[in-house]
């Protein structure tokens, strides 16, 4: 299914005729082909462009999939007893396609000649109906599938398994990858299965699996979102405590371009700001800033994190000093969030001057006079220092800051 470079972005233009690349996406158009299979065929190659970092191909993918279901009710009904054109209208719905197509063509009594769990099952996944889907996908057996098909049912089991039976999605996830490599289907796996094997503990797997992801799939768009979720879990205290732990971060990074690495990075420190985990913090923003082609604005954010680590601690001098040189209106709102936040907890523990109670009890508005007068404290004056402070008051609440 994985063609040549040039003939892959052929395809891809073939498939998206009069879709207006680059003008206006919701006029996107497939070819004309009315060979169900065919047309799933195409979708697939435009994912693949997705998991390369093509974004234009990303816009197109909802609007193709809206065009592949109307196109998919005017296909002569004979077409899907074929079991292969059955099974390519399940493809369609476990990729993000509407079920509600083909409940309207059974609704007309048109028979899909496929396994029937499977069908239905795909149907209520796509309408978002989990627990359904659930206990429809989870009767069928993927071993008599055929591999396309098989790896996207063993994915969405794995997705429907993932929150209550981590240790089964996870062998479905595996399964997944092993019968389409290189698809959305592996990238879509991968993504999901890093984060759960560090909560199942398996530190040794989540870090094999993230580097096959950003070693593989380093373009996609949705890295991004990987790589903070990778970031997220490393900066957790139970996978990062010791000293020595600081070494498994560039283990797992070593093999990798420097702009994942500093990507990764930058997520990692502010997680671990987020989360209490200083040390690591400051260790990532570092290791940031010597880096030769980090940016202004990623120096911005490493500067940031690095005095950030220090709010809580006895060199919180230096970190309002630090946060107090940043250029504050050049940071993102999430960020100016995080400076005011880290300014507070650095002024919260400042050495403040302490008066001496007896002294300054004297002077308490709950004495009585005559126990004022008693202290030897003279009222006039006192009424002439209140309606000073009073005045004060007055002329600070029309001041302007």
């Amino acid at each position: 299914m994985r063609a040549g470079k040039h003939l892959r972005a052929a395809f891809v233009a073939l498939s998206l005729v009069g879709a207006g690349v680059g003008t206006n996406p919701a006029t996107a158009q497939v070819s004309v082909s009315a060979d169900p299979d065919l047309m799933v065929l195409e979708m697939q190659i435009l994912q693949d462009e997705i998991i390369r970092g093509n974004l234009e191909a990303y816009d197109l993918l909802q609007p193709s999939l809206l065009v592949l279901g109307r196109r998919f009710l005017t296909v002569d009904p004979q077409v899907w007893e074929i079991p292969k054109q059955a099974n390519a209208a399940v493809a369609f719905m476990l990729s993000g396609g509407s079920g509600s197509v083909f409940q309207q063509l059974a609704s007309q009594g048109i028979v899909f000649n496929t396994d029937q769990n499977l069908f239905a099952g795909a149907m209520a996944y796509s309408q978002g109906n989990r627990q359904a889907a659930k206990n429809l996908l989870l009767k069928v057996d993927v071993h008599r599938l055929p591999s396309g098909l098989a790896g996207q049912v063993a994915l969405a089991q794995g997705i429907l398994l993932s929150a209550n039976k981590p240790e089964e999605a996870n062998k479905r996830f595996d399964l997944a990858r092993l019968l389409m490599p290189g698809t959305l289907v592996e990238e879509s796996a991968l993504r999901r299965q890093v984060p759960l094997a560090a909560r199942l503990g398996n530190h040794d797997k989540f870090e094999r699996l993230a580097q096959r992801y950003l070693f593989q799939y380093p373009d996609s768009v949705f890295a991004p979102d990987f790589r903070d979720k990778m970031a997220a879990t490393m900066s957790t205290p139970y996978y990062l405590q010791r000293e020595s732990d600081w070494e498994k971060v560039f283990q797992l990074l070593a093999d990798f371009d420097e702009d994942s690495r500093r990507h990764v990075l930058l997520t990692l420190s502010r997680a671990s700001l987020v989360s209490g985990n200083t040390e690591f913090a400051s260790k990532a923003g570092k290791v940031i800033k010597d880096m030769e082609s980090t940016s202004e604005e990623e120096h911005l954010k490493a500067d940031l994190f690095i005095a950030a680590s220090l709010a809580s601690t006895e060199d919180w001098r230096d970190a309002l000093n630090g946060i107090g040189q940043l250029d504050y209106w050049s940071l993102s709102p999430e960020n100016q969030v995080l400076a005011d936040a880290a300014t507070r907890v650095a002024n919260s523990i400042r050495d403040w001057p302490t008066p001496q109670i007896e002294h300054a009890s004297m002077f308490a508005p709950h004495l009585s006079q005559a126990v004022l007068k008693r202290n030897g404290v003279d009222m006039s004056v006192l009424a002439q220092a209140q309606a000073s402070l009073d005045s004060a008051n007055t002329t600070l609440k029309d001041a302007e800051f």
